[in-house]
């Protein structure tokens, strides 16, 4: 599975703002001999191996959040703000959050080459579904889901979806629920 350089752009992009262009500097410095992806220039349409990019997300949250695998949630949520605000902006309108949520598996492939994001539409709900990802991480589960509250939260829809299955719960597959009419 290979991760696509607009993900890694956008986390370079996320951690410049929240610590610093030196503080990211030196650490990518520190890791650039290990990582061979940090050893050229990504572009958006770059391939980052999986292995590498989840190691180096692994040391990241150790040293700039405490180990709290709960930041990649966080940072799904500034990654889906930031592309309601840029790539995404006027795709959807306040209270499109069907629309909206139909439209991840779009964003899901623009950003991996592995496993599948399917949505699953009820009257009083919508459930996200990723599986058939070779490395099941929870990075994977907590950066999608929080990249869909992010970009909910920009249609003006506050909400926290409920995990019915997940890596972070050694399932074999990510599902959560968002309750949206709308």
């Amino acid at each position: 599975m290979r991760i696509k350089g607009n993900a890694w752009l956008a986390r370079c992009d996320a951690m410049e703002k929240s610590f610093g262009a030196d503080a990211w500097r030196a650490f990518l410095d520190r890791h650039v001999e290990a990582f061979t992806f940090l050893r050229t220039p990504v572009m958006t349409i770059s391939r980052i191996d999986a292995g590498e990019f989840l190691s180096l997300h692994e040391l990241l949250v150790e040293h700039f959040f405490d180990g709290d695998t709960r930041a990649w949630w966080t940072l799904g949520v500034d990654s889906g703000v930031w592309a309601m605000q840029h790539q995404l902006r006027g795709l959807f309108s306040a209270g499109e959050n069907r629309r909206f949520l139909a439209f991840t598996p779009r964003i899901y492939r623009s950003y991996f080459d592995g496993g599948e994001l399917e949505v699953h539409e009820a009257p009083a709900h919508v459930d996200l579904r990723i599986y058939g990802v070779p490395t099941p991480h929870v990075y994977f589960e907590y950066s999608v889901m929080g990249f869909a509250q992010g970009g909910l939260k920009m249609l003006e829809t506050e909400l926290k979806p409920e995990c019915l299955r997940g890596f972070s719960r050694g399932d074999d597959e990510v599902r959560y629920r968002f309750a949206v009419t709308a």
